[in-house]
């Protein structure tokens, strides 16, 4: 007999607040809620597929690759949360008492987001892997976990940057003496500094007087995201394409992130263009590592189904690795969990997600989005309040600033 959750439960799930008890219960019917016996088995470790476990009933345990093990018990009342949502997965996850579980794909949760908004225009899309494409993630899952993939370094300019602001006597003569190690860099600042985005009355030549225009902040910011842009090369062509789509997409995000900062007035312009050109980064590992296997670098397709796969958990690793904070690793790793939700506050990670959004507007990518409207960031950043005239007609009153901030970051 199949059971469908009831709206109390569904309600628990923080994931799903824009949705109505009408649409809510509508969805119910699609569901089913699942049983196990002990042992079983419901997540095996490298599992990349997309979906949301929820646990009702029993006990459950997170094994890791090294053995180590996690209970996790049923709640009666409370929010609910996902177990082990992050792809691939990092644990076994094994029934240990009798459970009742809820799974709920990312697919069937965006195709049911455009029935309720009646939007019929779009077909959501969900690609299927082969066999030889889930065996390619997974052993570049295996590498990875064991440490054997060669993530890349931090360029030298910006890892001196991070280690100069950890010091308290920081200032603009330490910092100005850094940059200009890098002749392109320092060229790049003052132009930056002389520009209309930073509302300069007057040019000057000097590294100081910009960093001092700009703040050591901004500096730190600015002097990062252009550090990157070394990073996006390659000798293959196939790969070589890959990295200049992905800069120009990091660029287009950093762009609309720091523009959409300004709008909600909630977060730090030069915060959110550095936390959009990083939102992706991990791709460029990935990417590195297919050089390396001529199975994944000469079949497209089939690199882009790795990349699909791996690119948020890798990012989350290689900002971990060059010391960036909790929230930039956040962006990395949930920035594209369109249903995310984790608190009733906007964070980073929901700015990044609409810039995203909108980047994607226009383009064959927008047939898997769910509505704008059904993305809990969107009501968090105050944005749900706008008419998709209103929203449209800012971004094409940005249009000029975006481009312009565009072209200060430059083409690789």
């Amino acid at each position: 007999m199949q059971t469908h959750p009831d709206l109390a439960t569904l309600r628990r799930l923080r994931t799903l607040s824009q949705f109505s008890d009408d649409q809510l219960t509508d969805l119910a019917k699609t569901l089913s809620i699942q049983t196990a016996t002990k042992r079983t088995r419901l997540i095996e470790l490298g599992c990349s597929e997309h979906f949301s476990l929820y646990l009702l009933k029993g006990s459950i345990a997170m094994i890791a690759k090294d053995g180590a093990i996690k209970a996790h018990n049923s709640q009666p009342t409370g929010e609910l949360t996902p177990i082990a949502h992050i792809r691939p997965c990092m644990y076994n996850i094994d029934v240990v008492s009798e459970a009742s579980y809820l799974k709920i794909y990312e697919n069937q949760l965006t195709q049911f987001a455009h029935q309720v908004e009646e939007i019929d225009q779009f077909e959501v899309i969900e690609i299927e892997q082969t066999r030889e494409e889930s065996e390619l993630t997974l052993q570049l899952f295996k590498d990875m976990t064991a440490d054997s993939v060669n993530l890349p370094s931090l360029p030298d300019v910006a890892l001196r940057i991070q280690q100069a602001f950890n010091d308290e006597s920081v200032d603009v003569d330490s910092i100005s003496h850094i940059i200009q190690s890098d002749p392109a860099i320092t060229a790049k600042l003052i132009m930056v500094a002389n520009s209309a985005l930073y509302q300069g009355s007057g040019n000057f030549d000097s590294l100081n007087r910009a960093v001092v225009r700009l703040g050591l902040e901004t500096t730190k910011q600015l002097v990062i995201s252009y550090a990157l842009k070394d990073l996006f090369k390659s000798n293959s062509k196939i790969i070589n394409g890959r990295m200049q789509a992905l800069w120009q997409h990091s660029r287009k995000v950093a762009s609309l992130s720091k523009i959409l900062a300004g709008l909600t007035a909630k977060f730090d312009p030069e915060l959110a263009l550095l936390a959009g050109l990083v939102h992706d980064l991990g791709e460029i590992a990935i990417l590195q590592y297919a050089q390396e296997h001529s199975s994944l670098c000469d079949d497209e397709e089939k690199l882009l189904q790795v990349v699909k796969n791996l690119r948020p958990q890798i990012t989350s690793m290689l900002l971990s690795k060059w010391n960036f904070g909790g929230e930039f690793v956040t962006v990395g790793e949930q920035s594209e969990d369109w249903f995310r939700n984790p608190s009733n506050e906007a964070d980073l990670c929901d700015l990044i997600m609409i810039a995203q959004y909108h980047s994607m507007i226009g383009t064959a990518a927008m047939a898997s989005l769910p509505p704008i409207s059904k993305l809990p960031a969107f009501s968090k950043l105050g944005m749900g309040e706008l008419t998709a005239p209103e929203i449209l007609a800012f971004m094409a009153e940005s249009k000029g600033e975006i481009e312009q901030i565009e072209a200060l970051l430059g083409n690789v």
